[in-house]
């Protein structure tokens, strides 16, 4: 290794224990604290705003994310925390706005009339709408609005206090029983699951000895207490109308970059959504409609819907977890590369710079 590529991976090392990142170690620690208790008090409540709050003030876009979708579940969320959050720009408050049990129409109000017309737009998701909100939602005359309005499917707002989970990953993922027999791609109609890349691929690595461990997903999101719900946090930004939501939670759910969650999405049939989503622990059924909300509708014949369903399952979790891994190896080079391109055009500029004053110097010094 060269000197250069030593002092880029240090400084792509350094960065990642600034005052930032500590900041997130210590809310990561307040929110696994307090998401652990099966019933807390108010003093536990208190405690935990008393906290969190001032951590919020250096926390990273991502961690604030991560916190809200958790506390969106929690009927016992300390209320300044919840509002602070719901305030904050739209990718860390929309889970809040749409599942928060502890949010009221006053605060939806003062909500709206704050942050304006995309918090209103989230807010339209959430069913019921209180009668109450609807004159000031349907102010803004947006198609958006109206369609979430007009919807026929409510999102349920069930309040869910979150146990306490050892951090384990193979209680993060659904048992995916092995394939008694494996559909040939070369045989497999146009269209099927067997002929999809993605698929294809990743059954064909299912062939190979695995000889890894199984990989630490509970590192792949602020802490292990998010998944519970992160189906439904990912399901929610999927059926927004802004596919950037998705993205962003989908490159905090697998701690990439937003560039990559993005090349991950792709275009259908050579999505990699379908590993992203069974390295995070999805069940079929979830993954088929967010897939469906994401790419559009994917398969409609029962018996490719049956062929899905069967692939899916037969993808083990450390085969997904490879992928994750390589995707965030992959993120790690591109910013290296990025380090050393800007040293080396860095150096440029200051040998340019020196050459040209010398120049100057000795021209002056013929004068």
């Amino acid at each position: 290794m060269t000197t250069d590529q030593f002092r880029a991976l240090e400084t792509l090392s350094g960065s990642g224990h600034s005052v930032h990142h500590k900041t997130d170690d210590l809310l990561a620690a307040t929110v696994a604290g307090f998401t652990s208790l099966t019933r807390p008090t108010r003093h536990d409540s208190q405690q935990f705003e008393d906290l969190a709050l001032p951590l919020l003030e250096t926390a990273t876009p991502r961690a604030k994310r991560q916190v809200s979708a958790i506390l969106a579940q929690h009927d016992a969320a300390p209320r300044k925390l919840v509002l602070a959050l719901a305030n904050d720009n739209i990718e860390v408050s929309a889970p809040l706005l749409l599942r928060s049990p502890i949010l009221k129409t006053g605060d939806f109000m003062d909500i709206i009339d704050k942050n304006g017309l995309s918090h209103a737009r989230v807010i339209a998701r959430r069913q019921p709408v209180d009668p109450l909100l609807l004159p000031l939602l349907e102010n803004y005359d947006d198609e958006i609005i109206k369609q979430a309005l007009n919807a026929e499917q409510p999102l349920p707002v069930v309040p869910v206090v979150v146990e306490a989970k050892e951090p384990e990953v193979q209680s993060m993922h659904y048992a995916s029983a092995p394939a008694t027999s494996e559909p040939s791609a070369s045989k497999a109609p146009a269209g099927s699951p067997a002929s999809i890349p993605s698929f294809r691929s990743a059954n064909t690595q299912a062939q190979a000895p695995q000889t890894f461990a199984t990989h630490d997903l509970g590192a792949l999101s602020l802490t292990s207490y998010l998944r519970p719900a992160l189906a439904e946090h990912l399901i929610d930004m999927a059926l927004l109308i802004d596919n950037s939501l998705f993205r962003t939670a989908l490159a905090d759910a697998l701690d990439v970059s937003y560039m990559r969650a993005e090349t991950i999405i792709g275009t259908w049939p050579n999505s990699q959504l379908p590993l992203a989503l069974k390295a995070i622990g999805l069940t079929a059924q979830d993954t088929y409609l967010i897939l469906t909300a994401v790419l559009g509708t994917i398969h409609g014949e029962r018996e490719q819907l049956r062929e899905f369903v069967h692939i899916y399952r037969s993808i083990s979790s450390e085969q997904a977890s490879a992928a994750v891994r390589r995707w965030k190896a992959d993120d790690v080079n591109e910013k290296l590369r990025n380090q050393l391109r800007d040293m080396a055009e860095n150096a440029t500029d200051s040998f340019t710079h020196a050459a040209n004053s010398d120049s100057t110097i000795q021209h002056k010094k013929a004068q």
